[in-house]
């Protein structure tokens, strides 16, 4: 037997690790305020809790038998201590970089170096050599806006027309305004990039192509131009195995669908993982202008916080202005009255289709003293 490896030793060291597990996730879920991230202990706890259990089965043993199955339980112990460093450095990049990729490209230095050899180079890169979004399409979306949504929406003068947010009663009440819109992106050949939290994302595909058909155009030649992310299933389908089938369908209508990751950091990480998809689909030396929708991400608040949310939203909608050559919408249905305000104050266009009430503030002023 190795010096100092007894059951009891092992015990202790797997004690003290789920001790440091629960003031970690304890930190996390109350002081960070992000809930769902707690699930990855139960994992780790379980691990735990079968290396105990061979430590309590040698404690047993005699002999050789004993020896060989403290080794067994140091090993699980050690895969629990590797488990752990993993999950740590996973919160941290979440929490320090708001990403979900546990790349290497993330670790401190090497994200430093990256960052100086981009800045070095010459000559704009892809992602910075943008066309602008053109003031016919701007003027195309105002007036679908006016016949989708007369009397219900509302633009800032002082910032340009680069993003939206739309408030819905209930799921599909935004699809016509939605496929309106990415059909003045479809058909000036730009592209569309489609985030949903709520539903499986082949419901507003066909949505699109049905709409899209009934106005002439070949779906196959434009499919290309989509990307969908499913931030649904892996939040809310848990183990049911139509979801898998309808992302299977979403192939065979041509379109390219990203899964997300858990939590409001790994929507943020696919919809960085759709761009680069986009940039290899279509082929330009320059970054055409993108119509960019979050569909309910606030529907991730049951599993993670009404404050991860917000960062979320203070994080994209600055960002995506910032890049150019984005549009960026986000629909909203079951949302608190704070956070619509929250989201609203960032975008430059707001759209409120659901029924007016006092709790809302009573009766909206007519269209022409809102608008401009």
């Amino acid at each position: 037997m190795q010096p100092g490896l007894t059951p009891w030793s092992l015990l202790a060291a797997t004690g003290a690790l789920m001790a440091f597990h629960v003031g970690l996730y304890t930190l996390v879920g109350r002081e960070r305020k992000s809930p769902y991230v707690i699930n990855s202990v139960f994992w780790l706890f379980l691990l735990c809790l079968a290396g105990a259990a061979i430590d309590v089965a040698a404690a047993l043993l005699t002999g050789a038998w004993q020896e060989q199955v403290l080794v067994g339980g140091a090993a699980v112990l050690l895969g629990a201590v590797v488990l752990t460093v993993y999950v740590v450095y996973r919160i941290a990049i979440r929490f320090e970089y708001f990403i979900d990729d546990p790349h290497p490209k993330h670790w401190p230095g090497i994200r430093q170096f990256r960052a100086w050899r981009q800045g070095s180079q010459d000559g704009p890169s892809y992602s910075r050599n943008t066309l602008p979004i053109s003031e016919e399409a701007k003027i195309e979306i105002v007036g679908v806006l006016d016949e989708e949504a007369s009397e219900r929406w509302e633009e800032r003068e002082e910032l340009d027309r680069r993003s939206l947010a739309i408030a819905v009663e209930h799921q599909g009440q935004g699809n016509k305004l939605l496929a309106r819109m990415a059909m003045i992106f479809i058909k000036q050949n730009h592209s569309v990039q489609y985030l949903t939290a709520s539903r499986h994302p082949i419901e507003f595909v066909e949505f699109l192509k049905s709409e899209l058909e009934d106005s002439g155009e070949n779906w196959l030649a434009r499919s290309k131009q989509l990307i969908v992310i499913d931030a649904y299933t892996p939040h809310f389908g848990f183990i049911d195995s139509i979801y898998r089938a309808k992302s299977r369908d979403l192939v065979r209508h041509g379109v390219s669908c990203v899964r997300s990751s858990r939590t409001y950091a790994g929507m943020h990480t696919a919809s960085s993982k759709a761009f680069n998809i986009l940039k290899r689909q279509r082929k330009h030396d320059e970054r055409h202008p993108t119509l960019v929708i979050y569909e309910d991400c606030y529907a991730l608040t049951d599993l993670e916080s009404p404050e991860q949310y917000r960062i979320f939203v203070r994080h994209v909608l600055p960002s995506e202005r910032m890049w150019d050559g984005m549009f960026t919408v986000f629909l909203e249905s079951a949302q608190q009255e704070f956070d619509w305000r929250v989201l609203h104050s960032y975008a430059s266009m707001k759209v409120d289709l659901r029924k007016q009430d006092v709790s809302r503030g009573g009766s909206k002023a007519p269209a022409a003293a809102a608008k401009r």
